[in-house]
């Protein structure tokens, strides 16, 4: 993998208002950062998915039990098929929780219905998704603009909002550009701003770099690093590339349905010195 010229990742910083306008507040803590909120603690204990197959039920996740902490910064590997996705989708509440308990911060997922699910996936969580998931009608500020609309965000500060975001992860120059203009790197960062809009406290991001070259799939990392940082948000990731899981402070192995190993790096800094030769059970036909 190439290396990443730091000082050229923009180092994101906001100002404005939030959803419904409420001000944002910041707070300087120890490791030097002024983040605008806390992240929420994800809890689940005993959580378990089926679907159904030709065949009958397919057991997917099987009474699964991990904790990310608040402000955490986890990776989630595993197999193909492991259930990884259907983890991030139960717990971003595009899913619904069949058996178990889950919780984000004060949030009990399986509870929620209706306009309360929805401002939970509108405003608690941000998703990142590996195809990015903008509309090719939209620009790129419109792409971000949007999702602080179906937030109920009012014109004005949506449009300022969702240009400021452009302007943290260096997309300024193409924000009237739409997405088949963009490289893939340049969709993925309109991809962040979209997913941090309405300044949620969890981001969760399936397979971001799944798209990208080496290089780019760095700097991509850098950058939502960086957001998170500034921002004291929760950030789990799923991935299948080791060298980019390494940099979380948290390493979960998911293995038929169950978090199998969870594994500490030696760093706790987001991917600054991380450099962890082994995990143990941690194999490449794990990885997929």
């Amino acid at each position: 993998m190439g290396t990443v010229d730091h000082d050229r990742v923009p180092t994101p910083v906001l100002s404005g208002t939030g959803y419904h306008g409420a001000t944002r507040t910041t707070d300087r803590r120890a490791d030097g950062f002024e983040h605008e909120t806390d992240g929420l603690e994800v809890s689940a204990v005993a959580l378990s998915h089926v679907y159904d197959g030709p065949a009958g039920e397919v057991p997917v996740l099987a009474e699964l039990t991990v904790t990310v902490p608040r402000d955490g910064y986890a990776a989630l590997v595993g197999p193909s098929g492991a259930g990884k996705t259907t983890l991030l989708s139960l717990i971003g509440g595009l899913e619904r929780v069949q058996s178990g308990t889950l919780r984000v911060g004060g949030h009990d997922v399986a509870a929620l219905e209706g306009d309360e699910l929805a401002a939970y996936r509108r405003t608690t969580v941000g998703f990142i998704f590996q195809n990015f998931g903008l509309l090719d009608a939209l620009t790129a500020l419109e792409n971000v603009e949007l999702a602080a609309m179906l937030a109920g965000e009012r014109p004005a500060q949506r449009k300022t909002r969702a240009a400021e975001l452009l302007d943290a992860v260096g997309m300024s120059p193409r924000a009237a550009h739409r997405p088949g203009a963009l490289s893939g790197g340049e969709r993925q960062r309109v991809a962040i701003a979209r997913a941090l809009v309405n300044s949620p406290r969890l981001i969760l991001a399936d397979e971001p770099t799944g798209n990208l070259d080496a290089d780019t799939s760095e700097e991509v990392m850098v950058l939502l690093e960086s957001m998170r940082r500034q921002r004291g948000c929760t950030l789990l990731v799923v991935t299948h590339d080791r060298s980019l899981a390494r940099r979380a402070a948290q390493l979960l192995v998911l293995d038929q349905g169950r978090i199998r190993n969870t594994v500490e790096p030696d760093t706790g800094i987001d991917g600054v010195g991380a450099d962890r030769r082994e995990v143990e059970g941690w194999t490449q036909h794990e990885l997929g």
